[in-house]
C-alpha cells in the first residue's frame, strides 16, 4: 500500500533512436557533416521528466549494438531508470536524419528502423508486464509510434497498454501520427482502439483536424466520450498558440511562453508531455501544469537536439519566479 510520503514514479514505453542532424542547411545529399543524439518521443518525455526531478523509468527494446548502447548512456546520464530497456543480440537500433531544407527552412525527417529488435518483434514485453501489473508506477505514458512501427510492435503495444490501464496507473498516450509509418485511416482506427484504455489523451491541433476534422478540446471530448473513452480529459497542443484541454466539458487555455529564437520544433510535444505530466504528479493547480507543459515545449524549440533545450528544475523555478522572462 502506499503511504502519503510516496514518491510518485512514470514509466514511458516505446521505441529511442539515434538521429543524424546535419551541421547545416541543406538536402541532406549536399550536407557532409552530423551529429548523432539520442531521440524518440517517449525517451525524450522520460528526459524531460526527470530533469523536472520527477522519478522515470524508460522501458523498450533496442539492438546490441553502438547506438544501443548510446540510448542506454544518454538516458542514464539524465538519471531516467533503464532497467526495463533490453539489449537485443542480432537486432538493429533503428536510426533516422533530419533535414533543414526549403524556404522556410522546414524539418523534414527519414527513418530507417524497419530492421529494429521492436520492429521485428524481438521485443520481449513479459518482465514489463509483470511490473505493470503489480503497479510498479503511477503514471505510464505512451505514444500511438509504437503501434505503427509494426504488426509485431502493435500487439506488443496492445499489451502493455493493456497491463497499464489494469494495474490502475494513470496512462496518457499522445497519438503523435505519422504518416510515414501508416495511412491516415490506420491512424484514424488506432485512435478509437486506445480510448478505453486512456486517461489522458494528448494529440497536436494539426493532427487533431486530420483525425476528427476539428481541434476543438470541447468537441474532440465529446466524440471520445462516445467512443469508449472514459478517462480523465483531452489535451490539444497548439504550438505557438500555447495548449488546451477540456476534462468533463470545462475547457482551460494557456498561451504558449514567447521564444526568441526558434532553432527546431522537433521535441517539443514531448517536452510538453513531460511537463504537464510532471505539473500533475506535484499536484499543480491543473492550469499550471498545462503551463508547465508549454514552458518545456519552449524551451525545446531553442536547440537542434529533441530533448537538449529541455529546462532543468531550477530553471523553471527561475521562470515560474520571474526571473526569467523567456527560454533562453
Amino acid at each position: 500500500m502506499r503511504t502519503g510520503n510516496h514518491v510518485k514514479t512514470v514509466c514511458t514505453i516505446g521505441e529511442p533512436l539515434v538521429v543524424l542532424v546535419p551541421d547545416e542547411l541543406g538536402r541532406l545529399s549536399q550536407v557532409n557533416h552530423f551529429r548523432p543524439y539520442v531521440a524518440g518521443a517517449e525517451v525524450n518525455t522520460a528526459i524531460g521528466l526527470a530533469r523536472l526531478g520527477i522519478a522515470c523509468s524508460f522501458a523498450s527494446g533496442v539492438g546490441n549494438d553502438p547506438f544501443g548502447e548510446k540510448v542506454l548512456r544518454a538516458a542514464r546520464e539524465e538519471g531516467v531508470d533503464v532497467a526495463h530497456v533490453q539489449l537485443i543480440d542480432g537486432a538493429q537500433t533503428g536510426v533516422f536524419f533530419k533535414q533543414w531544407s526549403g524556404l522556410q527552412h522546414a524539418t523534414s525527417v527519414f527513418y530507417y528502423r524497419s530492421g529494429s529488435a521492436m520492429a521485428v518483434g524481438r521485443w520481449d514485453t513479459g518482465p514489463l508486464e509483470k511490473d505493470l501489473a503489480d503497479g510498479a508506477w503511477d503514471w505510464v505514458h505512451v505514444t500511438g509510434i509504437t503501434a505503427m512501427i509494426s504488426p509485431p510492435a502493435q500487439e506488443a503495444f496492445f499489451r502493455v497498454l493493456k497491463a497499464a490501464k489494469q494495474s490502475g496507473s494513470t496512462v496518457s498516450l499522445d497519438i503523435n501520427v505519422r504518416l510515414k509509418l501508416a495511412s491516415l485511416s490506420e491512424w484514424k482506427s488506432l485512435a478509437q482502439r486506445v480510448l478505453p484504455y486512456v486517461d489522458w489523451f494528448f494529440t497536436g491541433d494539426e493532427e487533431a483536424m486530420q483525425l476528427f476534422d476539428t481541434k476543438d478540446s470541447k468537441q474532440l471530448e465529446q466524440i471520445f466520450r462516445g467512443q469508449g473513452f472514459e478517462g480523465e480529459g483531452v489535451v490539444v497542443k497548439e504550438g505557438a498558440d500555447g495548449a488546451v484541454a477540456c476534462v468533463g466539458g470545462v475547457v482551460t487555455r494557456v498561451p504558449a511562453f514567447e521564444v526568441r529564437s526558434v532553432v527546431d520544433t522537433v521535441g517539443a510535444g514531448d517536452g510538453f508531455n513531460a511537463g504537464f505530466i510532471a505539473g500533475m504528479l506535484r499536484d499543480m493547480p491543473f492550469q499550471e501544469a498545462l503551463r508547465l507543459g508549454c514552458l518545456v515545449g519552449a524551451y525545446a524549440v531553442t536547440s537542434a537536439g529533441d530533448y537538449a533545450g529541455y529546462p532543468t528544475l531550477p530553471e523553471v523555478a527561475a521562470v515560474w519566479q520571474g526571473k526569467e522572462e523567456a527560454p533562453r
